[in-house]
């Protein structure tokens, strides 16, 4: 599996592939990321995420959360857009990194996270200059480290998310 599709959710709900509670820089609860199998869209708003940044042993991590607002639709070549690519590619690597996509042309946001945020980590996210992004703490058994994507590879194929390589069937 390269990819899988993910939500920002109230309430974890059954048959997914991994979630976990998520709270904002004051300890607040502020929904429940939640991972789905690749396969029939299982929520409206479920965007495509590259799978292989989904650890259930992985730690707590500090995420930055990227969705656009309901309605704004941005193109994948949007400059905007690719420029946060090609500087997500410059670094610093955080340990995980996933575009979102909603289908095979349209932006769907991005994740990314740390174990352990440097000073500033937050600011330093190439998405947010796409939308803003919330600033979040991932309890435990959801992500985990990835390598870094592999540059200056920056496109995508198909409805996958950016960094997932290849083409696929589905």
């Amino acid at each position: 599996m390269t990819w899988c599709w993910f939500a920002l959710v109230d309430q974890a709900p059954a048959g997914l592939l991994a979630s976990t509670a998520v709270h904002d820089l004051d300890g607040q609860r502020r929904g429940v990321l939640a991972a789905w199998p690749a396969g029939e869209r299982p929520r409206p708003d479920a965007a495509r995420l590259d799978a292989r940044v989904l650890d259930p042993q992985g730690p707590r991590m500090a995420v930055s959360l990227v969705l656009p607002p309901p309605g704004v639709q941005v193109l994948f070549d949007d400059p905007t857009v690719v420029g946060a690519v090609k500087a997500a590619l410059a670094g610093p690597a955080p340990d995980f990194v996933s575009t979102l996509s909603v289908d095979a042309s349209h932006f769907g946001g991005a994740v990314s996270g740390v174990a352990e945020p440097w000073p500033g980590w937050w600011s330093d996210d190439p998405f947010a200059r796409v939308f803003p992004a919330r600033r979040l703490w991932a309890d435990a058994g959801m992500f985990g480290q990835t390598a870094p994507p592999a540059g200056p590879v920056h496109q995508r194929y198909g409805p996958t998310p950016w960094p997932v390589e290849g083409f696929t069937s589905q």
